[in-house]
């Protein structure tokens, strides 16, 4: 097509595209074109850089070329620019996004939270009934730390002795960066064709489930078991969550499905991307909460189970219920 007959055939599309951008720019002047036409918008945008495409191969004059470069321009900038923002983003993942994409990998979320969980009850039983049975697992340093962490007569439960002098946003920082930097490892192993998430699935339960044990076992009951209820729904959750992220990677290695292993495990880093940040904004939370709630002197334990309670139903519901509507 020559270039005369192409703009005869599209020009009264162009000239309808820039009167219905002039109005989507300018939201006071909107009237029943906008109306009739603002839903097709994102149509008329694609046969827009679809016709650019044809001028450009084409090599028609820079003039109808760049006409068409700055009306596909505008339109970008309304679709991609002024309908969203970061926070509205944000807002959107939070509410639906993120719980949707877990429900979808609820077979990974459950081997992840099984491979955690069954052997942190298993070996905080055997700590429970054999205060040294923990010995297999940490060094005898290590636990005497921990014990001091909950000991009654600590001033700061939680913390050990030489930091007690640490403030709480100090404290909160640490806990951001020793929890997240967990939940990474877990992701990240899972490269290993899913081999290296089971491991910091297993050895993290296997720890988490010494301590408590032992500590119960001792007679830490009410220092452990209020400081860590607070926080223990987000930040073992997101546990969970970063290790069924590791193993979708990992899955994704193991049984491409027909495509290349490079190209499984793109498609499978998009998939997991949702997880893996969601369980890191859950293991911030519990970070805040473990610096500045947890940790907090003075408050009655029964207060810090009732808040624990509530806090794994309402983690638990959000992730099960939210964006419902949004899911099919």
């Amino acid at each position: 097509m020559k270039q005369l007959d192409f703009e005869r055939k599209y020009q009264a599309f162009w000239e309808q595209c820039e009167a219905l951008l002039q109005q989507l720019e300018n939201p006071s002047s909107r009237n029943e074109l906008y109306q009739k036409h603002w839903a097709q918008f994102p149509h008329y945008y694609r046969k827009l850089c679809q016709q650019l495409s044809t001028a450009q191969s084409r090599q028609y004059s820079p003039l109808i070329t760049d006409y068409l470069h700055n009306i596909v321009l505008r339109g970008h900038r309304y679709l991609y620019q002024q309908k969203s923002s970061p926070l509205h983003g944000l807002k959107h993942f939070i509410a639906s996004g993120f719980p949707v994409a877990l429900r979808k990998e609820w077979r990974s979320w459950l081997l992840a939270s099984c491979t955690f969980y069954i052997p942190a009850i298993f070996m905080g039983l055997m700590c429970y009934f054999d205060s040294e049975f923990i010995l297999s697992l940490i060094e005898y340093d290590q636990l005497k730390s921990v014990e001091s962490m909950y000991d009654p007569s600590n001033a700061k439960i939680g913390r050990e002795e030489g930091r007690q002098s640490d403030s709480d946003f100090m404290m909160f920082g640490f806990y951001i960066w020793n929890n997240v930097g967990i939940d990474f490892k877990a992701y990240a192993s899972g490269l290993l064709f899913g081999i290296g998430t089971l491991f910091f699935m297993i050895f993290n339960g296997l720890y988490i489930g010494a301590v408590a044990g032992h500590l119960s076992g001792v007679g830490f009951v009410e220092t452990f078991w209020s400081f860590v209820s607070g926080h223990s729904a987000l930040e073992l959750t997101a546990a969970t969550i970063a290790g069924a992220a590791g193993l979708k990677l990992g899955y994704a290695l193991i049984n491409p499905k027909g495509f290349t292993r490079i190209l499984a495990l793109k498609h499978a880093g998009i998939e997991s991307f949702p997880l893996i940040s969601g369980a890191a904004l859950m293991t911030f939370l519990a970070a805040f909460v473990e610096g500045f709630w947890s940790a907090t002197p003075g408050v009655a334990a029964e207060i810090k189970y009732a808040v624990g309670i509530i806090a794994w139903v309402a983690v638990f519901s959000y992730l099960l219920l939210a964006g419902k509507n949004n899911e099919a």
